[in-house]
């Protein structure tokens, strides 16, 4: 299908604000959709910019490290846009980059059908930022919480001290790091603290392709999981063999989607930037405010969640509790 230049606009002007005489990295792999490559590339040079394509390998691991001369590449640009077919934006390379100053959004595995018309990138950013950022103060200033959801999710824990996460889809300033379509708030929770289950009935994010015919339970115990159970439980069960690391077992993020065009599907990005679901992370939480610094980080996303500050219902379904 065609780009839209509606939706490739949003992305690079109200998303990525790209300017004459800029440099910009589109990071792809051997699964990047290349109309989108050359859609967002026709985009970035008509706007004066220059553009550098770079193909890495295709990872298994979300959260591996590029080479070090895109590494080096990264910290070298004004701006860069993460198209590879699995997340890597929680690797170091990433943060030295966004810490020099690199503005850089992360759409791993996105496709042509996530520009659509009325889809997740058709949205105003700016106008919905408010609400995410609204809600990432609710995590500043609470000390517990807790998610529940129709699919059978009950799990709470302290946030006690933890800073609000607000991925609106803006990064227009020096040293950003957004995610679009992914419109979402969240943090890390305590460590140790988390205890219940999560019914995960959307998807494993980069574990295996598209949503989860089944629902799969995990249980977790002073923030651990301990134990996981359902006929798809593989997907993730593969991928914690694949990482070997016994920090992966770290509840790492608790976040709530909030992109009202966004819908659970076979584009990671779009399903757990989805108004109404919220999703949990196992492994690395360094880059969410934690302090566990595991080999990955994996999303787990269920849908019709609900989400309690201090025994306080703020967010139910997507609805917004005042």
């Amino acid at each position: 299908m065609d780009i839209p230049e509606r939706t490739v606009s949003n992305v690079l002007d109200t998303c990525l604000g790209v300017m004459r005489d800029e440099d910009l990295v589109l990071l792809t792999d051997s699964g990047t959709d290349l109309t989108i490559v050359a859609a967002l590339r026709q985009g970035i040079e008509s706007r004066g910019a220059r553009c550098v394509v770079a193909v890495l390998e295709r990872y298994e691991r979300p959260g591996s490290e590029p080479p070090r001369s895109v590494a080096a590449l990264l910290s070298s640009c004004d701006a860069a846009v993460e198209l590879t077919s699995t997340f890597i934006g929680s690797s170091q390379a990433r943060q030295a980059a966004t810490a020099n100053g690199v503005r850089y959004i992360a759409m791993p595995g996105v496709a042509p059908d996530t520009f659509r018309l009325g889809g997740p990138l058709d949205v105003d950013f700016d106008k919905l930022r408010p609400i995410t950022e609204q809600i990432a103060r609710g995590w500043d200033d609470a000390s517990t919480f807790r998610i529940t959801s129709r699919g059978g999710t009950d799990i709470q824990g302290s946030v006690l001290g933890r800073k609000g996460r607000a991925l609106h889809g803006i990064a227009r300033t020096s040293g950003a790091y957004m995610a679009p379509p992914d419109i979402e708030s969240g943090t890390a929770p305590v460590e140790g603290s988390v205890n219940g289950i999560v019914v995960v009935d959307a998807d494993f994010l980069f574990m295996g392709q598209g949503p989860l015919a089944e629902p799969v339970a995990l249980h977790f115990r002073d923030g651990l999981l301990v134990s996981v159970e359902g006929r798809e439980s593989f997907r993730l069960e593969n991928m914690l063999e694949l990482c070997a690391d016994e920090r992966m077992t770290n509840l790492a993020e608790v976040s709530v989607g909030l992109n009202p065009n966004g819908r659970v599907c076979g584009v990671a990005m779009e399903t757990e930037s989805t108004l109404g679901t919220a999703h949990i992370a196992l492994g690395n939480s360094i880059a969410y405010g934690g302090n566990v610094a595991a080999i990955a980080h994996l999303d787990c996303v269920m849908k019709d969640a609900v989400l309690e500050f201090d025994g306080r219902e703020v967010l139910h379904e997507g609805r917004l509790v005042t």
